[in-house]
């Protein structure tokens, strides 16, 4: 994997988009960062961003508990706080940042570095909270992490938090009926054609039509079993499988919105994808609220829960994709093949 190494504090507001999928306002942002060997050396690398609304806190004491918790369940040895605000908000970020850093340093976390910037866009001014140094911000779209995530991964940054969450909105419903009638026809056999089908649209980044995202939709409300096999779809393809996900959930309503916005939100956890994780989960806790409680699922709440207490992406693959698997190996998915 090639490394991306962010060496300057212009370098590091250029890089912020790419790392939260989406283009942060009013907002503080604290990256975590942890130490790692290489080649004999001492260096740092990043174990977790994280960003809350500048508003938040106001008109209260701000609390830095969840960030000093997540950055002991990262091994965080230091971090950098980032404001990206004006006018009042800026106000409030700075209070927050200022919080932050002292409730780090007492946890015997290094602060390496504070920032305030008006705006993540070409051209505006920053400034370095200890020395006071400024320099201008440079176009997230062209830093060096968001042109390698474009080109090796095909991820690209949303203009705004808005924008990512409409991925999930939904769209014209897919017929049901043929997917029902696929499943009368094919009976035990309905789950492992989906998918297998699903498999191959992912790992060729299609996009599925009406008809399959309505047999996917079906097969996410069979079982809880059946809904674990589509988690198998994923492995090695998170990013894509994000995005098949995403459109699924748009053209599906009721039980089979729930179930595949948490598969979703799964692919997107694993991916790295925080920010895409949390607003996914929102879309899908928002339709637990409109059927009235029902069809809330004890993944949606792991993955919730896993967000929130900032558990590694790779502990969620660990556990979850050996579930998929041997869901999708029930069904008679050819996994040895297929997970090759």
């Amino acid at each position: 994997m090639q490394r991306i190494r962010l060496n300057t504090a212009t370098e590091v507001l250029a890089s912020i988009p790419t790392m939260l999928g989406f283009i942060p306002t009013a907002s503080v942002i604290v990256i975590m960062l942890k130490d790692e060997i290489v080649d004999g050396r001492t260096t740092k690398q990043i174990a977790l961003v994280a960003r809350t609304d500048a508003a938040t806190g106001e008109g209260a004491e701000f609390d830095p508990a969840p960030y000093l918790e997540a950055a002991s369940r990262a091994e965080a040895t230091a971090t950098i706080c980032v404001a990206v605000a004006e006018d009042a908000a800026a106000v409030i970020a700075l209070d927050q940042i200022a919080i932050l850093r002292q409730g780090f340093r007492d946890a015997g976390i290094c602060d390496m570095l504070a920032l305030h910037v008006t705006a993540l866009e070409a051209g505006a001014l920053w400034t370095d909270l200890d020395t006071y140094a400024t320099g201008l911000t440079e176009d997230p779209n062209a830093s060096t992490l968001s042109i390698h995530n474009a080109v090796e991964q095909g991820r690209t940054t949303a203009a705004s938090r808005e924008d990512i969450a409409a991925r999930y909105a939904v769209t014209v419903e897919a017929d049901t009926a043929p997917a029902h009638a696929a499943l009368h026809a094919q009976g035990p056999d309905f789950v492992r054609r989906t998918v297998t089908e699903l498999v191959t649209l992912v790992r060729t980044r299609g996009n599925p039509d009406a008809e399959l995202a309505a047999r996917v939709g079906l097969c996410a409300t069979i079982s809880p079993t059946a809904r674990d096999a589509l988690l198998f779809t994923a492995n090695g393809n998170e990013h894509a499988a994000a995005h098949v996900f995403a459109t699924i959930a748009r053209q599906v309503r009721g039980n089979a919105r729930i179930q595949i916005l948490t598969v979703a939100a799964y692919c997107s956890y694993i991916s790295g994808d925080g920010p895409s994780t949390g607003i996914t989960l929102e879309a899908a806790q928002a339709a637990v609220i409109d059927g009235n409680g029902e069809h809330d699922t004890p993944l949606r709440n792991l993955l919730d829960f896993a967000l929130e207490h900032a558990v590694s992406p790779a502990a969620v693959t660990t556990q979850l994709h050996a579930i998929g698997a041997d869901a999708a190996r029930s069904f008679g998915v050819d996994v040895d093949n297929l997970d090759s």
